[in-house]
């Protein structure tokens, strides 16, 4: 049972394993991830992100100062406790390391599909059209889990991670969940909005979960590396990336699709990309600033309005919550890569789910306008539109003021959506 199980995690379906021509195709299938973790392994240089995450493993090893660039480890951004995690990379040599790691991503991208099938099963019967919607949000968000591939990133970690939460919520098993949500945010802070949502889905009993597994992921770094070297971690942490964002910073690069980074872009001169601008607003740095602080304080609102919507009317889970929550972690975080949109492929699941008919003809020009959005962001690449074409979708904010579509479109859907097939019947 527990292989059958770890198999159609896999998207293995074990009742075909007899099949030659099936097993073949594993076969194949497994030899070109080898070949793809090879391939991507050979070519990780010294300044790549995966290269700061293995010197901070190693760096946590040999109770080096984590944020200090020593060994390469440049602009190491994340807690002390993804550190400690990374150490198992720093085993390896590095090259090896990042192949283990690509072949890990692609278990991972397996996985990630498999989840959010569960999730869906949760609310529709029919697992047919369930695996046939997900086939299209796969091809949809595909380009964000290549480019994360490609780039040997930890997002698809922290991805699993709240999806396997969502699923433990959904099953009422909330100490696995809390576990899952806690750990996510300790390996990449971002995900706190999962445990915001937490906060409006619990109740006391919760809160006080939530802190013991706070308190244990700072404390086993903390005691592994010894206080005063521990606490030192976790001040350079705030000082090198946490305060600088509290005071206002924005990295307003083409391939930072956070809101603040769009809203940017399209006020201020480009200072990271000469050569290309993205200015129609032609504000000041005061003007954009507060444009984005009132429009980060609205989508913050909204999201939190949500979520308290949800606990007065005691409503059931629903994916639409779930997806504002991706949302609004993508929107309202300071950085958003292009590898940290994985999530979208639970986003657009949901989009596409929704499905109800409808003959109100705005609504259906709303719903077709925003597939084609999706579709025209699904494509767009350097090797496919060309890099200057790239640029100014990047710098014009195109995924950016989809999500703020999208997010807009769930807030009205969540409250008109009465529950999937399982839950309406």
């Amino acid at each position: 049972m527990l292989i059958n199980r770890f198999l159609k995690c896999l998207l293995i379906n074990p009742d075909r394993l007899k099949e030659r021509k099936y097993l073949l195709f594993l076969f194949m299938v497994f030899c070109l991830m080898i070949f793809i973790s090879v391939k991507e392994g050979l070519k990780i240089g010294i300044m790549g992100d995966f290269t700061v995450f293995w010197n901070a493993g190693n760096n946590f090893l040999l109770h080096n100062d984590l944020y200090s660039g020593i060994g390469g480890a440049r602009r190491y951004i994340y807690p002390p406790f993804a550190a400690m995690l990374f150490q198992i990379l720093a085993l390896f040599p590095l090259k090896v390391s990042a192949g283990i790691m690509t072949f890990i991503n692609l278990l991972l991208f397996l996985f990630s599909i498999y989840l959010t099938q569960k999730i869906f099963e949760f609310y529709f019967s029919d697992k047919k059209k369930i695996k046939q919607v997900l086939i299209l949000a796969v091809i949809f968000s595909f380009r964000f889990f290549w480019y994360h591939i490609s780039f040997i990133q930890m997002n698809e970690i922290v991805f699993v991670l709240s999806l396997m939460g969502v699923l433990f919520m959904l099953k009422n098993k909330e100490n696995p969940a809390i576990i899952c949500f806690v750990i996510a945010t300790f390996i990449k802070v971002i995900p706190i909005f999962f445990l915001i949502w937490l906060f409006f889905r619990g109740n006391y009993k919760t809160y006080l979960k939530i802190l013991v597994v706070t308190v244990i992921c700072i404390l086993i770094p903390l005691i592994w590396r010894g206080f005063e070297m521990g606490l030192q971690d976790l001040n350079n942490y705030y000082l090198s990336f946490l305060e600088p964002f509290k005071e206002g910073r924005v990295e307003a690069e083409f391939h930072n699709h956070s809101l603040s980074s769009a809203i940017y872009k399209i006020s201020l001169p480009m200072e990271y990309e000469p050569g290309y601008d993205f200015n129609i607003l032609h504000l000041t740095q005061d003007a954009a600033k507060r444009l984005y602080i009132r429009s980060a304080i609205i989508i913050f609102g909204l999201f939190i309005l949500t979520l308290l919507y949800q606990r007065i009317r005691q409503r059931p889970i629903s994916f639409i919550e779930v997806s504002i929550v991706f949302l609004t972690t993508h929107l309202l975080s300071g950085i958003t890569w292009e590898y940290h949109l994985v999530s979208l492929l639970f986003v657009y699941m949901s989009f596409l789910k929704i499905g109800r008919k409808v003959d109100d003809k705005i609504h259906i020009i709303v719903q077709y306008s925003l597939l084609g959005i999706i579709i025209l962001n699904a494509i767009i690449g350097t090797d496919t539109v060309g890099r200057n074409l790239y640029h100014y979708f990047g710098g014009y904010g195109i995924l950016t003021w989809m999500m703020v579509l999208l997010f807009i479109y769930f807030l009205v859907e969540n409250v008109i959506w009465t529950g999937g097939e399982k839950q309406s019947h």
